[in-house]
């Protein structure tokens, strides 16, 4: 008997918001593309998007393609320039099967369609998002209803998405977690033996900067923090804030840092700090998680998903809660080795390498 011969789906990854974003994302789509690479599927031929402007494409797998496309990300003629550009790129490189748009939003095609949805918490808190975004971002239910598959990174997600979009059907979704890449090796880093405590992620309301610093305001002197992150929509708000509240010589603003500088600050940290109003996975929490960082998180969004039983938990806005559990992480050693050993073990049950099977599963049923 003759064996049935495979079909090569070819797959576009739409990763021209790398551009703009290094973060969030940007790291999603990066860490997705390159542990699918990893596992050479031969049944799945991809090909990344990027920015003609982008000149970075260092991250991209030797073995993965790259097509440089005109339409910026999140332009506002994407909607009608996206498709025309797509159409011409398959007729020149070859018809893509599939797109899969890892921002939210997927144009028009004849090509099938996977979304990825990382939260929706700006569905009912429009007032989070600049007007920018709120435009780009406000397509998410067409964009729903046109994806053939909608891939959520956490059951909160997931339950939001059918909560707030009733029209698109449960078993179009699958979850599939986001995971932490592994830490580089602690020898191979200049060791710095100031403690401090570690906010990573965009400066937008969202991430409630504004609870962790009056928090610190209220906790031990001691106890200083570095903030890590690239500016959204809110841009200076944050140090106005640390001067307003006496925080002079305690709070560091790093900005934007590279993997490897972000990998020495996760390690180096004596505690992680994410008070965030809502959160649709909440990578930092994972990211410093697997460096061994014991993690106050807020119980918002899907962070007690991802955190389990190996964080701190306080309401989103309580800063006189997080103010205790940073004076406790700092001072109570028992403590602190306690909440190092469940960090490891919880990043160990998330893995890029599960997350890069599952998406190809998708990838060929929906081409089979």
């Amino acid at each position: 008997m003759r064996s049935r011969p495979f079909r090569v789906v070819n797959v576009a990854i739409d990763g021209r918001l790398m551009l703009y974003r290094r973060a969030g994302i940007s790291l999603y789509t990066r860490r997705l593309v390159q542990a699918m690479a990893a596992l050479q599927d031969s049944e799945v031929h991809l090909t990344v998007l990027l920015d003609r402007r982008d000149a970075d494409a260092s991250w991209v797998p030797a073995s993965v393609p790259i097509l440089r496309t005109l339409t910026p990300a999140h332009h506002a003629t994407e909607p009608l320039a996206l498709p025309v550009e797509l159409a011409v790129l398959s007729l020149r490189k070859g018809p893509f099967q599939l797109v899969h748009f890892p921002d939210f939003i997927a144009c028009r095609g004849s090509f099938r369609k996977v979304i990825t949805i990382h939260d929706l918490y700006f569905m009912e808190h429009p007032e989070v998002m600049s007007p920018d975004a709120a435009r780009y971002y406000g397509h998410i239910r067409a964009s729903a209803r046109r994806a053939d598959h909608i891939i959520a990174v956490s059951h909160f997600t997931c339950q939001d998405a059918v909560r707030l979009m009733p029209e698109v059907a449960p078993d179009k979704i699958s979850v599939i977690h986001e995971a932490a890449d592994l830490p580089a090796s602690p020898t191979a880093l200049a060791i710095n033996h100031t403690p401090y405590a570690l906010f990573v992620g965009t400066f937008e309301p969202r991430k409630n900067l504004k609870t962790l610093l009056h928090a610190l305001a209220l906790a031990s002197p001691q106890i200083k923090l570095t903030v890590v992150g690239e500016a959204g929509w809110v841009d200076n708000e944050p140090a106005r804030l640390a001067q307003d509240l006496g925080l002079q010589g305690r709070v560091s603003f790093a900005g934007r840092v590279s993997d490897a500088e972000l990998d020495t600050l996760y390690q180096q940290a004596r505690v992680f700090v994410f008070p965030s109003l809502s959160e649709g996975f909440g990578l930092p929490v994972l990211e410093a998680m697997s460096h061994g960082v014991p993690v106050i998180c807020s119980d918002a969004g899907a962070l007690p998903e991802v955190a389990g039983d190996a964080a701190l938990l306080h309401p989103s806005t309580d800063a006189a809660l997080l103010a205790q559990h940073l004076n406790q992480f700092w001072f109570d050693e028992a403590l602190h080795k306690q909440y190092q050993q469940r960090s490891l073990q919880r990043a160990t049950q998330f893995s890029w390498h599960t997350a890069a099977q599952e998406t190809l599963g998708i990838y060929k049923r929906l081409c089979a």
